[in-house]
């Protein structure tokens, strides 16, 4: 042979690069697919994101309908059932991501995302109408009519902010023991954060990203990952502060785009951001977070959504800073999809919840304002009680019990002969027992904890604080010969709610420990 014959430019050309399967779009359309690498002929035509079993590490036990089918993104960093870490653990196929750039862009790609998940139209509706009847109802961060119409569009202009959002609305109505994993093994939470995370680094900041970034927090709370809710309430925080809500001229003034719906709906998701930042900062006792909205300009404070109502034509004004008995409290049970008749209490309890950790983080309050305080919260959840405004009043219920647990601590230590005890701290925090007791006896004989919104992801706190007092002083300062009943009581109302939210479970377990400790004593 010669030296000609052997030289590379002799050599044959090599053939191109293809995979061994169809690749999805063709497989999925049916139609002949030339295997190429890195895409194939056909994807590159239509200008579609063009992959391959392979590629995505489904094999063949693809994911049953209705799974999340875009967790192979993730697959290769999160452990199996087994716990075994596979092959690709350091690395993540860069050819998953490349495409983004290239062929396809960030909201198509989370609209087939989405279809991936829900399977088809019908099943992205039922997300949305499920997520309404539930969540929404005590934690109404996204107005109803607005989004139904953003769905509507989803169809012919695909938008990445709604389809975010979709996933979150799906990842925070499912119950925890629809997935045998919680907290950062659970893959349907890090491949809806991951999705999330991917879209803030593609789109301009818009409301539709807050409200998705809440109920990633809210559901962070709710299941107990403290750190992870932590820096998403921050991100929430970082968010207003690029949309200039921290300035008093953006609510006094205003830019020119903005009207009074949707400065209504800024207020409001202001408030619900203040509402799960305080309950991280009561919700985890052995973790103390600092307070992120606590850094705001104490001579503003931003309107509470009822501010803008007068504006609004058609929507029922109540004035919660001065609650009256009864009147006007028809509005509670207002069309929750129109931001005109939205009614908001629940902005109202994160604000008296704030107020209360922010005194009690220097000295305790002084008696004047503790019972000021008191006296308002109680006048606001007094007004709530007949309508399912869960999150509100559990909230209200925290609030009271911290601001006077001071008082009732130094019941505790006063001599009975000074007979100078101020009872009314006592007095408080044994109806607010009384009145969680009798709200933890509805949720165990109705099973509302479980489903429609029955009973917020706050109201396992109050529960659980209610509980902690009980045992520490109920046969003590509070003067309960029941107390050991109410706590059996509340136990049952945790064991129930652990079905729904699984920081239930971590309270249920420190109710036993604290009970244990205090029944030890008289365990032979």
């Amino acid at each position: 042979m010669s030296a000609a014959s052997s030289s590379p430019a002799a050599s044959p050309p090599q053939a191109a690069a293809k995979s061994s399967r169809v690749c999805l779009n063709c497989r999925r359309k049916k139609k002949r697919c030339d295997k190429g690498l890195p895409a194939c002929s056909r994807c590159i035509e239509s200008r579609q994101v063009c992959q391959h079993e392979d590629d995505i590490g489904l094999g063949s036990n693809s994911s049953t309908p209705g799974s999340h089918r875009y967790e192979p993104l993730l697959s290769q960093y999160v452990p199996s059932g087994s716990h075994q870490l596979g092959p690709g653990y350091s690395t993540l196929n860069p050819s998953l991501f490349a495409t983004m750039d290239t062929l396809e862009n960030i909201h198509h790609f989370v609209f087939r995302t989405v279809l991936e998940v829900a399977e088809n139209r019908q099943g992205v509706e039922n997300v949305a109408a499920a997520y309404f009847r539930d969540v929404n109802t005590w934690f109404t961060v996204v107005q109803q009519q607005a989004f139904e119409r953003q769905l509507d569009d989803l169809w012919i202009n695909p938008s990445a902010e709604t389809g975010v959002l979709i996933l979150c609305m799906r990842l925070i109505i499912r119950p925890p023991n629809s997935n045998p994993f919680s907290g950062m093994a659970d893959r349907h939470y890090l491949s809806t954060k991951t999705m999330l995370s991917l879209v803030q680094t593609k789109v301009q900041l818009s409301i539709p990203l807050l409200q998705a970034e809440l109920l990633i927090a809210l559901y962070e709370f709710s299941h107990a990952m403290p750190q992870q809710v932590y820096m998403s309430v921050g991100n929430c925080f970082q968010m207003t502060r690029a949309f200039g809500w921290q300035s008093k001229s953006f609510w006094t003034q205003g830019p020119q785009s903005l009207g009074p719906r949707e400065l209504k709906l800024c207020s409001i998701l202001w408030w619900a951001i203040v509402y799960v930042d305080c309950l991280v900062h009561v919700g985890y006792q052995d973790q103390k977070y600092p307070i992120h909205t606590s850094n705001t300009d104490p001579d503003f404070a931003i309107p509470y959504p009822e501010a803008f109502d007068q504006y609004l034509p058609g929507s029922g004004t109540y004035d919660f800073q001065n609650q009256g008995h009864g009147e006007g409290f028809g509005y509670l049970d207002a069309d929750l999809a129109q931001i005109d008749s939205v009614v908001w209490p629940e902005a109202n309890s994160a604000g008296y919840l704030s107020s209360v950790l922010q005194q009690l983080s220097g000295s305790n309050p002084s008696v004047a304002t503790r019972n000021s305080i008191t006296e308002m919260i109680m006048g606001h959840t007094i007004n709530l009680l007949a309508h399912k405004r869960t999150a509100a009043v559990g909230t209200n219920f925290i609030a009271l019990m911290k601001v006077n647990q001071p008082g009732l601590l130094a019941g505790a230590s006063a001599l009975p002969s000074v007979g100078t005890t101020d009872v009314r701290p006592i007095e408080t925090i044994r109806s607010v027992i009384d009145s969680v007791c009798s709200a933890a006896l509805t949720v165990e004989q109705s099973g509302l904890g479980l489903s429609h919104g029955g009973f917020a992801p706050c109201g396992a706190f109050a529960a659980y604080y209610a509980a902690l007092l009980l045992i520490s002083h109920g046969d003590g300062v509070l003067h309960d010969s029941e107390w050991l009943l109410k706590v059996e009581s509340l136990k049952k109302t945790l064991e129930s709610l652990c079905g729904r939210w699984t920081i239930a479970e971590k309270y249920l377990e420190s109710v036993n420990i604290a009970l244990s400790n205090r029944l030890g004593g008289y365990v032979a």
